[in-house]
Formats: structure tokens, C-alpha cells, sequence
């Protein structure tokens, strides 16, 4: 049996990510098992929050090791410490359910070697993350000391990050803030509005088709919840074009029309660096059938 003492509160499951070298989706699978022991008492939940000097217990296990994948990657900005790639709707950004090899961490193996020391097993240099379906902006570290110095800057909401998407209807508002806690559908990979986590959306009505169907929204988020652009888009009625978990799907486009385009932060020599990203062909092409034309430049 491995054992590990906590020096934080975290959720055990990616408490145990950053003390073994194997996916957080075995780790999950491993405590729904009953296989994890908290203070000696077996613990099913992986959002299970263990607290301050708690005793973890679980079986080794055989060592994953993440395969390299080669695919041409769209580099938007970088340096020595740092590279923003902008993302390709479809490509995982890490292991998980369903997905272990042809993920952003295998394509980073490849084209940085060395990067797997850099952050937590199977996440190499990953701060922050882009669902599966969602393009644009995504920032990587190549090294120990920006991984600690950007993980800090993503946790104490120091980077700016905005999001343009097409959502069916037009709010009654055009700018509007929804400040509504998320939490975890059980059994499901899905999170809904209630008694969770803070998390608040910033929206602004961009533009909008001549029927008033579908209206284009830029979208900053003041929180980096899992799927939290969706699930409050969802939560006032006007679901993501596209999005079959959160909406349905739709005849437009076989993707959800999400797009990360705009990410501003300050590097540690205080430098401000902001950049954007072009819608891709596909999701432009939805708004030229549409009728919607919009300024790239907000």
C-alpha cells in the first residue's frame, strides 16, 4: 500500500494525482472502486475533500507512461518559458476518459522534450485547460519556475481570458453578469448550477441573426470552473449552438460553437503580453449563413 500525509486541503483525487505518476482517470476509477482509504475509512467520492494532515492509502500501481503523438501545432506566442498555442476544436488537452494517447500532453512530449518533469503527471506544463469541442488560446509552461509563477497568476484571476460563442436566442440583456455556483451533476460529466463552487460569467451581446434565433456573445470569465461558460449559458436559457450536452445538437456545425479568442497576462519581467485569435473557417462559416457579421477587433 502507498500512504501520503496531506500539508493541504484538496480534492483527493487530484491530491493523489500530484503524489503518483498515473491518470487522474484511474485514480477516479480506483476510489469508485473502494480501493482509497482516508484515515482508514474507505472513500467513494473523488471530489472528496481531504483536509490538513488526513492519511491517504491506496494500492501502487503499474506506472503510466504517456506515449509521444506528432501533430502540427498553430503557435501564436513564445518564449523561453512560455508557448500559447491556439487549440484545435477536437484534440484533448489531457489523458483521460475515453482519450489516452492522441491528447495536447502527447503532441508537448514530442515537440518540447522534458516538459513531463514541468507540473502534475500526464498534465506536462498544463495550467489551464480547453474543453475537447472548444478552440483557441491555451497556455503551456516549459519549465518548473513559470509553471508555479502562471499556476498562481490562473488561480489568483490574474490572466484575462474571453471567449466568443454562438448561443440560441438573444438575452434580454445585452451585457449581463450571471454569478451562480457550480457544482458536479452526479454520475455524470456534467456540472450544474447550485450549491458549488463560485462562479461568475461576464457577457455582451456582439451581434445577432435578423430572426433573433442565435446572437454571437463575447464571453470573459471572472472564475475557471469546469464547462462554465456552458453550464451558465444553459442555466438563462440560451444554450451554445452545437453543444449536445448542455443543449442539443445542431445542423449548423458538428461542434460546439465556443471559441477561446483573447487572453491577456503579464510576464514575470512585468511585461503585459495580449493576444488573439481568428475564428476557425468552419464556425466563420456559420455566421456568413447566418447573416452575422461582427468585428474581430472588440
Amino acid at each position: 500500500m502507498l500512504s501520503f500525509r496531506s500539508n493541504q486541503t484538496s480534492r483527493l483525487d487530484k491530491f493523489l494525482a500530484t503524489k503518483i505518476d498515473v491518470s487522474r482517470t484511474r485514480i477516479q476509477k480506483a476510489i469508485k472502486d473502494g480501493k482509497v482509504l482516508v484515515d482508514g475509512v474507505i472513500v467513494l467520492d473523488p471530489d472528496y475533500d481531504v483536509t490538513i494532515g488526513s492519511k491517504v492509502e491506496l494500492p501502487e500501481f503499474e506506472k503510466d507512461e504517456l506515449k509521444p503523438f506528432n501533430l502540427d501545432l498553430k503557435i501564436i506566442f513564445e518564449n523561453d518559458d512560455i508557448v500559447v498555442i491556439d487549440k484545435p476544436a477536437g484534440l484533448v488537452v489531457h489523458p483521460g476518459a475515453g482519450n489516452i494517447e492522441n491528447t495536447l500532453a502527447n503532441v508537448l512530449l514530442v515537440r518540447y522534450p522534458g516538459i513531463e518533469k514541468v507540473g502534475q503527471p500526464h498534465r506536462p506544463g498544463i495550467v489551464h485547460r480547453l474543453d475537447e469541442d472548444t478552440s483557441g488560446l491555451i497556455l503551456i509552461t516549459k519549465n518548473p519556475k513559470s509553471y508555479e509563477y502562471f499556476k498562481k497568476l490562473f488561480m489568483d484571476r490574474k490572466v484575462e481570458k474571453e471567449y466568443l460563442a454562438l448561443v440560441q436566442g438573444v438575452p434580454e440583456k445585452l451585457h449581463g453578469i450571471i454569478d451562480e455556483a457550480l457544482e458536479k451533476v452526479p454520475m455524470k460529466q456534467k456540472m450544474k448550477v447550485g450549491f458549488g463552487k463560485e462562479a461568475m460569467t461576464e457577457y455582451f451581446v456582439v451581434a445577432q441573426d435578423r430572426a433573433g434565433q442565435f446572437s454571437l456573445l463575447r464571453v470573459k470569465l471572472h472564475t475557471g470552473r469546469t464547462h462554465q461558460i456552458r453550464a451558465h449559458l444553459a442555466h438563462i436559457g440560451h444554450s451554445i449552438v452545437g453543444d449536445r450536452v448542455y443543449g442539443k445538437p445542431s445542423d449548423l456545425i458538428n461542434r460546439q460553437f465556443l471559441h477561446a479568442y483573447h487572453l491577456k497576462f503579464q510576464l514575470p519581467d512585468k511585461t503585459w503580453i495580449e493576444m488573439e485569435s481568428e475564428l476557425p473557417q468552419n464556425l466563420q462559416e456559420v455566421l456568413n449563413k447566418l447573416g452575422i457579421k461582427h468585428d474581430h477587433k472588440f
